[in-house]
């Protein structure tokens, strides 16, 4: 078994519980067409002497981006405490959510799961997963409709540093034990 591992594209994002690490009804973004994740990271260079004597390094935040072909509007609930109201039943049933009210805005941040495809070095397939601590999500937007593209949906937010997992358990440093605060962690397993 080998540590070093390959990632192929995203296959799966969602909404954990917060509780138990498993992923909340409804909390599926499903259809999705591309995503990323990018460190907002700045450093500062100590100077002296005409040259860099040290630098120093640090993260603000790490930026969310997923797009998806499909509108749920249960994960879109989700992400932005609005209620969805629905009538009618199976195939006559009417789902109605507000476009960007208020509450849309500042949402309750909440822990997610990316999922990655992959394999080891021996070619022995695996699962590459990235779980954030805590996501702020931005008010759900739009790309389109545009001819041969129709509508795209943008789930996006910002990891925020957290002092508890996905499970709400406390975060420890990985070398001292100490009680510490991450965005997450990322995890190779085999594939279930």
């Amino acid at each position: 078994m080998s540590s070093t591992v390959e990632g192929f594209s995203l296959s799966h994002a969602g909404i954990l519980n917060g509780t138990t690490g498993a992923e909340e009804a409804g909390g599926d973004i499903y259809g999705i067409r591309s995503g990323s994740l990018e460190l907002d990271q700045d450093s500062y260079d100590n100077t002296g002497d005409d040259a860099i004597l040290s630098t120093w390094f640090w993260a603000n935040k790490v930026n969310v981006t997923i797009q998806a072909g499909y509108i749920s509007f249960a994960t879109w609930s989700l992400m932005s405490g609005s209620k969805i109201k629905s009538s009618g039943s199976a195939a006559t049933g009417t789902f109605e959510m507000p476009l960007w009210e208020d509450r849309q805005m500042n949402t309750v941040a909440r822990p997610m799961l990316l999922r990655i495809p992959s394999k080891d070095m021996e070619g022995n397939i695996r699962e590459l997963d990235i779980v954030l601590y805590k996501v702020q999500f931005q008010p759900i937007n739009f790309e389109g409709p545009s001819y041969k593209e129709g509508l795209l949906v943008n789930y996006n937010g910002s990891a925020l540093k957290s002092t508890v997992d996905e499970k709400g358990q406390p975060v420890v440093d990985s070398v001292t034990g100490q009680p510490t605060s991450s965005y997450g962690k990322i995890i190779s397993r085999v594939k279930a």
